[in-house]
């Protein structure tokens, strides 16, 4: 028995003894693994806080960009509402304002203006309406006889005029009757018989040279009268121009005009025709279209010419 637990002694110290023997790295394999797994920890750690404060950053610089760009949609809004803004202060143009100026730089002779502006009173040397509704009378202009047709009460009269019309297309030109044909101006005064025919061209005529303006008047009143030889022909002279409209062209200015005009009158008493001048109606005190009457400057306001109508009646 004693043998045995010897045996047993003799084995466990020969077993210590030999552990003590072996090198330190057999015991440090569980303190390397230990140490590496905690190196994957540390490791770890540090990337998820990497990670974090990556993450953290990214977040913080998209926040910053929106931010960023919302200001400046904030801005640009900011922008237009004051565009907006002004323009509501300043406000849109006037209605006409750009037909206005388009007529003040164009050729006299567009469409007859209906605006309104302070103008003088109505002038008191026209007598009352006789009651003259002209059923035999046939009047043949330019874009002033188309004012007064539309804004005038021409009663039965019929009308040759449009704007442009002037003695060197006159009788080329095709114009819409009041029963709605349109017919040329030998068709018209072929199959019509009329008492009075009144005629006042020229003021599309001024940039032409004088003398063939006034041929070529002379020939339109002659073929007129051989077409209507029982009509009393009255030739009309041409409206003046406001002062600032003549001060502003070479061509369509009051100088002109009365030359012209003169021409006329002399034609008339050369062919036995009556001439009438109407701008004693509407003249400013140095002959010139008083501005109140005018915003183009070459046209009367359309309420002026019902004026002017009975400024005929009166004077037939």
């Amino acid at each position: 028995m004693r043998r045995y637990w010897y045996s047993i002694l003799l084995t466990g110290s020969i077993m210590i003894l030999a552990l003590g023997k072996l090198p330190p790295d057999v015991f440090g394999v569980r303190t390397a693994m230990a140490k590496a797994e905690v190196s994957a920890m540390e490791m770890g750690a540090a990337e998820t806080n990497t990670a974090e404060a990556t993450g953290a950053s990214v977040a913080e610089a998209a926040e910053e960009e929106m931010g960023a760009a919302e200001t400046e949609a904030a801005a640009a809004a900011g922008a237009t509402g004051a565009v907006e803004t002004e323009t509501t202060e300043m406000g849109a143009p006037e209605k006409g304002t750009a037909d206005t100026e388009a007529a003040k730089m164009g050729a006299p002779d567009t469409a007859p203006s209906q605006t309104t502006s302070p103008a003088p009173e109505v002038p008191s040397t026209v007598s009352p309406g006789t009651g003259e509704t002209f059923s035999d009378t046939l009047f043949i202009g330019d874009s002033r006889t188309v004012g007064l047709s539309e804004y005038g009460d021409l009663g039965q009269a019929e009308v040759f005029a449009n704007s442009g019309m002037s003695v060197f297309n006159l009788f080329q030109a095709q114009v819409t009757l009041k029963n709605g044909t349109k017919q040329g101006l030998d068709e018209v005064l072929s199959s019509n018989r009329y008492g009075s025919i009144y005629l006042m061209l020229g003021i599309n005529e001024l940039g032409y040279e004088e003398q063939s303006i006034l041929r070529q008047y002379r020939t339109v009143v002659e073929q007129i009268r051989a077409k209507q030889p029982q009509a009393t022909l009255i030739l009309e002279a041409n409206l003046h121009v406001t002062r600032e409209k003549a001060a502003k062209s070479d061509i369509y200015n009051n100088r002109k005009i009365d030359a012209l005009n003169e021409a006329i009158e002399a034609i008339a008493e050369e062919t036995g025709c009556r001439y009438l001048n109407v701008n004693s109606l509407f003249d400013d005190e140095n002959g010139n279209l008083a501005a109140g009457y005018s915003t183009d400057g070459s046209h009367i306001l359309g309420k002026y010419y019902s004026v002017w109508v009975e400024w005929i009646r009166s004077s037939r």
